[in-house]
């Protein structure tokens, strides 16, 4: 006998709990709300009205879920569970992947054509060679596999909370990643979910019409070092590294004089420019950390900085937070900085970016409790692509608490020492590289985020690269995540 739930955290549509929820870990429950909020994040994707998916009524069991739909006549689409056994694996670090067919092929992508999804930490389940959705009969649908857990564990980066080597930042390593060793971490994957579900739903309702979704974009600085203090090192490193003497004269004048920018303020400003210049606005994320061996220690209240800040406003950017090295798993230090750029950047709600993107899922509930709006950590530092699945925004799910979060993930999908560092990718190379990573966001429907350092802009590299992309990044319409409704889902 199924019982009806209705706490805060449950959905506001009808969940009928047949079977008490399944532990992968403490504090790791797949959860009905967690099962709910999965399959709300698909239907979202897939372009349907939330006023529309909230009328479903759901049914977990032991074996499934069932979500009935009553639009004229009743609709039903299931979606088997794992087994217990399947979950012990998991829970025991031993993952798997499987790739399903699609009803029918998508030419969503500018690259190439949409012919299977990847699905990663679930079994076949005894159906190899059926698509992902079928028709069972004419008013019923049916998975193939276990869909929410992987949306679930994909998009909650439940995997990064193994014990597996980090990198020397403390970092987990997308080598670590189920994408990165399955060779899918370049797809969004559970952004092709909803696009197979919208195939799904036009078999159960032909006349039905998505609300579409189109491609933008979010050009993002990090603002590590801004030549404030002034350094004799840095003022050197400007003359030899960048071949231009009079960065370094620009440095020494700062020394002398309040009123000259030291380059690597002037470069907020020169970047910020010439993405402007190609229709592009961008968002600066400021630090307040103490100087230590990776954060230079500049104060965000210094009245050069602050003009600096009053200009991106005037011109219609953005300010965000960089919160520093040691804030990593370190509330109190995070909330300190916090406060000091809250007194800079003033009371309206803004996000921001770990430093060094040094990132776990516990982030998120730290940031939330600092009243943060976003966060745009997610996305590996030695590869591009989608490290959560996604290039579409959402609210992560936090399963301590067993909810959503009030606060947004906007994922990183490309960093400029990614491309030229890490991956010591050619000018060529990066710029081939970032076309078909947009292809595959403009092919969902999502949003591209790239980050380029304010004083990487300095290396004539970097800064030949970046102009470079700007070329073939202009005309994409920019994202504004205030403009974004994001609704709660469990």
């Amino acid at each position: 006998m199924g019982l009806l739930i209705q706490p805060k955290t449950a959905p506001r549509g009808a969940v009928h709990i047949i079977d008490p929820p399944a532990n992968l870990a403490p504090n790791i429950r797949i959860t009905p709300q967690a099962r709910y909020y999965a399959l709300a994040e698909l239907t979202r994707r897939a372009g349907i009205p939330v006023d529309f998916f909230r009328k479903w009524k759901v049914t977990v069991s032991r074996e499934k879920t069932i979500f009935e739909i009553s639009n004229g006549a009743s609709k039903f689409i299931s979606f088997p569970h794992a087994n217990a056994k399947h979950l012990k694996d998991l829970a025991a670090g031993k993952f798997s992947y499987v790739t399903v067919p699609l009803a029918a092929t998508l030419n969503a992508a500018e690259d190439s054509s949409i012919s299977y999804c990847v699905v990663p930490f679930v079994a076949p389940m005894g159906a190899e060679g059926r698509p992902l959705f079928h028709l069972v009969d004419q008013n019923h649908l049916e998975c193939a596999v276990d869909l929410p857990l992987s949306i679930l564990l994909t998009l909650s980066r439940w995997e990064e909370l193994r014990d597996v080597p980090r990198d020397l930042h403390g970092r987990f390593q997308a080598n670590s990643s189920i994408a990165s060793s399955g060779g899918f971490l370049n797809r969004p994957i559970i952004d092709e979910y909803g696009l197979a579900f919208e195939q799904a739903m036009e078999l159960l309702y032909p006349s039905w019409k998505k609300t579409e979704r189109k491609l933008r974009i979010k050009v993002s600085h990090d603002a590590d070092n801004i030549g404030i203090p002034f350094r004799w090192r840095t003022a050197v490193r400007h003359s030899l590294r960048s071949r231009a003497p009079f960065n370094s004269v620009r440095d020494m004048s700062s020394w002398l004089s309040t009123n000259v920018e030291p380059a690597e303020l002037r470069s907020v400003r020169d970047i910020v420019t010439a993405s402007l210049k190609h229709g592009l606005s961008s968002t600066v994320y400021w630090k307040a950390g103490p100087p230590g061996p990776m954060d230079s220690g500049y104060d965000p209240r210094h009245k050069r900085v602050r003009a600096v800040v009053d200009w991106l406003r005037e011109i219609g950017g953005e300010c965000g937070v960089q919160p520093g090295y040691n804030t990593y798993r370190s509330p109190e230090k995070l909330r300190r900085e916090i406060v000091i750029l809250r007194d800079v950047l003033g009371e309206h709600p803004f996000g921001g970016r770990q430093h060094y993107l040094r990132w776990c899922p516990d982030t998120w509930i730290d940031w939330e409790n600092c009243g943060l709006a976003y966060d745009s950590s997610v996305g590996f530092a030695e590869q591009t692509g989608f490290r959560a699945g996604t290039c579409v925004p959402y609210r992560p799910w936090l399963f301590p608490l067993n909810r959503q979060a009030d606060l947004l993930e906007i994922p990183l999908i490309v960093m400029d020492r990614t491309l030229l560092e890490y991956m010591k990718l050619t000018k060529d190379q990066a710029i081939g590289d970032v076309k078909k990573l947009t292809a595959r966001c403009r092919s969902v429907g999502g949003v591209f985020t790239i980050l380029w350092h304010n004083d990487a802009f300095l290396d004539p590299f970097y800064r030949n690269v970046y102009l470079g992309l700007l070329e073939i990044l202009q005309g994409i319409n920019n994202y504004n995540w205030q403009a974004e409704v994001i609704p709660s889902f469990g």
